[in-house]
């Protein structure tokens, strides 16, 4: 299903709104390398500024408020630059998305019947909110994953140059911050991944109730629609306590998935940005590390451990897009099948027609000999 929606949503880039598909990803993209190069002009500054500090220089200490206050506002302009990009890509893939699927999903017939499949519940919200999630996140997704390679990369160099090699018990390690930010980001990871690993399967079960109670609403809604003398035989309403209790099921098992991860996400949050303080405090008091190397090099650790980490925080994130996806790529199945069958039935009905006629220009045939007699 994640590959039939990834074959049907990317249909943006290939059709008739292509130019602006792609003019708003290569935008986006820009933004996003213009943004790692920002944080890296930040992660310099702090060096500058810790190394004033130590110095006692009022005149740097001056020159690095005035840097400070030049790429405040470079960094706003970045950061308004990407929402732009990322959001009018956003809209822009989900109109496309929906108006695909309501013109398909509307061709299959004039009656509800064969506009609605019984198979799947509320295919309305499937395209509404379901169309809307898998769009939304998967843009927010896609740009993690680019920041991912893109900072990570960056903040390693940087590690690697001002922690440099570390001497324990005789041997030297070379960039010994940039091992050292690898295993820790590896035990978070394994961590992030055993506790929430359950979540996931939570979230899509979750989405599944979410959607069969706003079918029901809506089945209730076209139910009282109808006259007064069919009333009688729409037949019981849809049990609502049973729907609702198992929907605070659901929610229950996504409660406990999600007190696990904030339990590891809390302590990784204290722990994260002390660490390479401890790590780089021997250099530093041997003096092998000015302040600002210290603060430049615990800067550029929790960059890089929080994007080597990004997959295991954006767990929930993964989930409820999967989840969305796999009801969208559903809906459009069942409209392909229903295409399918459409087109058989008007070929099958095509010889029976044609037989049809044949039959009657038979019957036609005496009474017209007849008449010519």
């Amino acid at each position: 299903m994640i590959h039939r929606f990834i074959l049907l949503a990317f249909g943006f880039w290939r059709g008739r709104l292509r130019a602006k598909a792609w003019t708003l990803s290569i935008g986006f993209l820009a933004c996003l390398i213009f943004n790692t190069l920002v944080a890296l002009a930040v992660n310099r500054w702090s060096k500058s500024f810790f190394d004033a500090l130590q110095t006692r220089e009022p005149d740097g200490i001056i020159q690095c408020i005035v840097q400070l206050a030049v790429l405040g506002a470079v960094t706003a302009v970045a950061a308004i630059a990407t929402l732009q990009c990322r959001m009018r890509l956003q809209i822009g893939w989900r109109l496309w998305l929906t108006a695909n699927l309501v013109e398909r999903w509307l061709q299959r017939g004039p009656s509800r019947e064969q506009a609605i499949s019984h198979s799947l519940d509320n295919p309305e919200a499937r395209i509404a909110d379901d169309g809307r999630q898998a769009v939304e996140l998967f843009v927010d997704l896609a740009g993690g994953v680019i920041n991912i390679f893109l900072v990570s990369i960056s903040f390693i160099v940087v590690l690697w140059q001002v922690g440099g090699s570390f001497e324990i018990f005789g041997v030297t390690v070379p960039g010994f911050l940039v091992i050292a930010v690898v295993l820790y980001t590896v035990m978070t990871s394994l961590g992030m991944w055993i506790l929430g690993r359950p979540l996931v399967m939570s979230v899509e079960d979750k989405a599944a109730a979410e959607g069969h109670f706003r079918y029901a609403l809506t089945k209730v809604r076209d139910d009282l629609e109808k006259s007064d003398d069919s009333r009688d035989q729409l037949g019981p309403p849809p049990d609502f306590r049973g729907r609702l209790a198992c929907l605070a099921k659901q929610w229950a098992f996504v409660i406990k998935g999600q007190t696990r991860i904030v339990f590891l996400t809390s302590a990784n949050g204290l722990f994260a940005p002390a660490v390479p303080l401890l790590l780089g405090a021997p250099k530093y008091l041997a003096g092998d590390l000015t302040l600002g190397d210290l603060m430049q090099a615990a800067a550029a650790f929790v960059q890089v451990q929080l994007s080597l980490n990004w997959l295991a925080d954006n767990a929930l994130s993964i989930a409820n897009w999967s989840a969305s996806a796999r009801r969208v790529a559903a809906l459009d199945l069942a409209i392909e099948n229903r295409e399918a069958v459409a087109q058989d039935e008007a070929i099958i009905a095509f010889p029976k027609d044609m037989m049809a006629t044949a039959s009657d220009r038979m019957r036609d045939a005496p009474s017209a000999r007849s008449r010519t007699a």
